[in-house]
């Protein structure tokens, strides 16, 4: 019986809270039933209340990126708020106007960030900035759609080759979630030469003049929206690095294929050039001549008794006849 008296106390302490509870509802509507303005800061505070911190110092503290792979990361920097201010910060995501539940998505860090994955592709984006400075508060409130926030993917089908004396550069299209039109992205090309990057904007292709083939490319890129697609852009991730080996190499088939042949054919020329006479006589051997006494049986017709000569003569015996004269004297007489 002597807890009889309690109840009327009890009962009193629930009906406040309930009264306290409903009026904050009340004044707190559904942030995602408000009228959106993306991407420009709203300021809410008592009446006659001047404003904590000035807009420009809060604009520019803080960012969101909604990354390829569907996650959601949002940072926020005060180091300029006096010691005395205290900050909440608190991040609403909306699908159409209904809030869409995430866990830990409130700080009171001056220097914090916060990451999640979207459950879904289309969605908008609060942030609220509640600073409270000796009695006095104001909420900064900035909304953004997703396509704002997007960071792209590198482009794709990335090609590198020295062609006529230049280096050629071919990429295809970064997957977007939005637009896809050429003229919404602007590149940089990183080509490891130790100089700034080369800024392409609505193109496919660059070609880099006068690039030395001995030399080995290392090519790289990253690509954003243009200011005329989407107001706040950041730059992707680099791609992956496609390597141009110098000339040399891709042409060793054929350098060795011509100094195979190339050097022997030489060293046969010089050859040839220093023992001309000896080669010549090899290849060319002069044509015989007769000797002089043999040039008049050439020039006659009969060439027969040349190589037939005619057979020589008989001896002939010589009879010498001797009369004696002694033996008839009567006779001369």
């Amino acid at each position: 019986m002597k807890l009889l008296p309690v109840h009327p106390i009890l009962w009193s302490c629930l009906l406040i809270l309930w009264a306290s509870e409903s009026e904050s509802e009340s004044n707190t509507p559904d942030v995602c039933q408000d009228e959106r303005d993306p991407g420009n800061i709203h300021t809410q505070s008592p009446s006659g209340q001047a404003h904590c911190v000035e807009e420009a110092k809060v604009d520019g503290n803080f960012r969101c990126l909604y990354y390829p792979t569907n996650v959601l990361n949002c940072s926020w920097s005060f180091h300029t708020l006096e010691k005395d201010a205290q900050l909440f910060v608190q991040i609403s995501i909306c699908d159409d106007d209904r809030a869409v539940h995430y866990p830990y998505l409130s700080s009171e860090e001056r220097v914090g960030s916060r990451s999640l994955t979207l459950l879904h592709e289309w969605l908008y984006v609060i942030l609220h900035f509640n600073i409270t400075l000796h009695g006095n508060w104001t909420v900064y409130t900035s909304g953004y759609e997703t396509d704002m926030l997007e960071v792209q993917s590198p482009p794709e089908n990335i090609s590198a080759s020295v062609i006529d004396g230049g280096l050629s550069v071919r990429w295809g299209l970064p997957k977007s979630r939005g637009t896809s039109r050429p003229r919404c992205f602007e590149y940089q090309l990183d080509m490891g030469d130790q100089e700034r990057p080369k800024n392409v904007a609505a193109e496919l292709s660059y070609t880099e003049p006068n690039a030395d083939p001995t030399c080995t490319y290392r090519v790289r890129m990253r690509t954003r929206k243009t200011h005329a697609c989407q107001d706040s852009s950041h730059w992707s991730d680099w791609s992956h690095t496609v390597t141009v080996e110098p000339s040399v190499y891709t042409l060793s088939t054929l350098v060795i294929a011509s100094i195979s042949l190339g050097i022997p054919m030489i060293l046969l020329a010089v050859l040839l050039l220093l023992r001309h006479q000896r080669v010549s006589k090899v290849l060319f051997p002069p044509i015989p001549r007769p000797p002089q006494k043999y040039k008049g049986f050439l020039e006659k017709s009969d060439t027969f008794n040349l190589f037939h000569s005619a057979p020589p003569a008989e001896p002939v015996e010589e009879i010498t006849k001797v009369e004696d004269m002694e033996q008839k004297p009567e006779q001369m007489l």
